[in-house]
């Protein structure tokens, strides 16, 4: 099967990868898939995502996050990496991310409630500090071996509604995030009146075809797939 269409492009804040669905036509809307990679990784590293997930039914989105090291710049993070991230690098991501969003949402005219972002790592605790105060923009949140900290840091951004979907996925080995951190992320999920679904896989800080399985299946409940004229 040949690979999906592809471009790099340039928001005001990010660069980012574009991942169009088979037979696009600028005419039609899709929904939109919002990608955050992990630390040090890039805007590449979770493209292999798009034709397991649904060749047809998406665009998907990868943008680059800001931080890059100074002798790699493929390397990139959204701010200082195991819980040492600092309050100004997290602001600067959110702004970041802030304004890309919006630029991409009005670039494939998105329209409400058709637009789900997911990360990876530290691109899920992004995930879900920018997209559950916004679920006017998001139906759904997809958090990957990820967590949370410092969460009293959201709680004043929440939504007085709170019937997001929010999907939690994570390794019962991970070696970098302890899957009990994910079990914290979810109780305090659950404590602020949303109902995440939980899955734990036996796999280490990765993505296994068991867990697309599921995602990909969450994804379709949650968003409605293809294009609208």
């Amino acid at each position: 099967m040949p690979p999906m269409k592809t471009s790099v492009d340039r928001s005001s804040s990010l660069d980012y990868l574009t991942v169009y669905p088979d037979g696009y036509d600028e005419a039609e809307r899709y929904p939109l898939i919002i990608c955050l990679h992990g630390f040090g990784a890039n805007k590449e590293d979770l493209s292999g995502l798009a034709p397991v997930i649904d060749r047809t039914g998406y665009v998907y989105v990868f943008p680059d996050a800001p931080l890059s090291a100074a002798d790699e710049p493929s390397v990139r993070a959204w701010y200082e990496r195991g819980g040492r991230e600092s309050i100004a690098a997290v602001r600067e991501a959110l702004a970041a991310l802030d304004a890309f969003v919006v630029e991409v949402l009005a670039r494939f005219r998105v329209l409400p409630g058709r637009a789900l972002l997911m990360g990876f790592s530290q691109g899920g605790a992004l995930s879900l500090r920018y997209g559950l105060p916004h679920p006017d923009l998001f139906a759904g949140i997809a958090v990957l071996s990820g967590s949370l900290r410092r969460v009293d840091d959201l709680l004043a951004d929440l939504p007085a509604e709170r019937k997001q979907a929010v999907f939690v996925a994570h390794g019962r080995h991970d070696s970098l995030v302890p899957i009990e951190w994910s079990q914290d992320l979810v109780a305090f999920l659950t404590a602020q009146g949303y109902q995440p679904v939980y899955k734990t896989y036996p796999m280490d800080h990765e993505i296994s075809p068991a867990l697309v399985t599921e995602l990909r299946s969450w994804i379709k409940e949650t968003l409605s797939a293809g294009p609208v004229t």
